[in-house]
């Protein structure tokens, strides 16, 4: 009762003192409760940085989506259904091997964009060699067994003239070839032999031919490719690379004699550009009728010799 007392006299004082505006003392307490807000305000703003995370909180993995289960029931009709046999009956393989072991059927003749310009059939089949152009691209490359072509056929063999491959997208075999009545045959034809200002030699390997003999040869492809033949030169374990053409025969008396080539040379430049292809070899070929010097890098017995040849108008 005396704190209560006490309490409501000093009320009275503060409310009715004389002189005294209205609650006097209370503005003791009130001014001293806003100055402990500001400093405890001016605390936090103080070590609220310290209070932030500096790491990003770690990401929660994605939750996995909720499996539905199908009935097995609503795929009975499909079961029962053969859409790829629907008379129930089993068709005989289309051939077979010693042991009833089904194989593949006999390669047919493709429909791809493929043509086979020329094979080089090696002892060992897997180093055997074929020169194939991608019509779609006009684009000849060399190609070995187990080479794959623009993602659609895999090399299966090659043999003289044909290349058997699987079709990748339908996965049976099939070949391209060199038809018999196309083939160029070596040495049937008396090669055109050169007067004797034909080509004039000034050098080891500088040589001198006139323009209208020039044309007078070229105007017969034929001709020309009965007269030698070469294969590509294959750079060993490159995958197939070819770096130039070598010569496997030239006949006596010939235009490639009289400028100079020898068997086993190998043209890997002309005029400073790689003979790595024969539609590289046809540009250049093509060329040969409008420019007035060649020039020819040609590996012989293991160096590089240079070929130059003026061809006044």
């Amino acid at each position: 009762m005396a704190l209560f007392d006490g309490n409501s006299r000093l009320f009275n004082s503060w409310s009715k003192g004389k002189n005294r505006p209205p609650f006097e003392a209370a503005y003791l307490y009130l001014l001293a409760l806003f100055a402990g807000y500001l400093i405890s305000d001016l605390a936090i703003m103080s070590v609220r940085p310290a209070m932030l995370p500096t790491q990003p909180p770690p990401n929660r993995p994605a939750r996995p989506p909720r499996m539905t289960y199908t009935d097995v029931s609503k795929y009975a009709q499909i079961a029962q259904r053969n859409v790829f046999n629907q008379d129930g009956k089993i068709p005989q393989p289309l051939t077979g091997g010693a042991n009833g072991d089904v194989i593949d059927a006999a390669p047919v003749a493709s429909q791809l964009p493929l043509k086979l310009e020329g094979t080089l059939v090696h002892a060992n089949p897997k180093k055997s060699v074929a020169t194939i152009t991608v019509k779609s691209k006009n684009e000849a490359r060399s190609v070995m067994v187990d080479n794959e072509i623009e993602n659609m056929a895999r090399i299966t063999g090659i043999e003289r003239r044909k290349v058997i491959f699987r079709n990748l997208n339908n996965n049976r075999l099939e070949y391209i070839d060199i038809p018999k009545e196309s083939a160029v045959s070596f040495g049937v034809k008396e090669p055109q032999t050169l007067g004797a200002g034909d080509v004039q030699q000034k050098g080891d390997f500088e040589f001198t031919m006139r323009r209208s003999d020039i044309n007078k040869y070229t105007s017969d492809l034929g001709s020309i490719l009965q007269q030698a033949r070469m294969v590509p030169n294959i750079i060993p374990g490159s995958g197939g690379r070819v770096d130039g053409f070598r010569f496997v025969a030239i006949q006596p008396g010939s235009i490639y004699e009289k400028l100079g080539f020898k068997p086993m040379d190998v043209i890997k430049k002309v005029n400073g550009e790689d003979v790595n292809s024969p539609t590289k070899a046809m540009e250049l070929y093509n060329a040969l009728k409008t420019e007035n010097r060649l020039q020819l890098s040609v590996e012989r017995n293991g160096r590089e010799e240079t070929f130059k040849y003026d061809i006044p108008d």
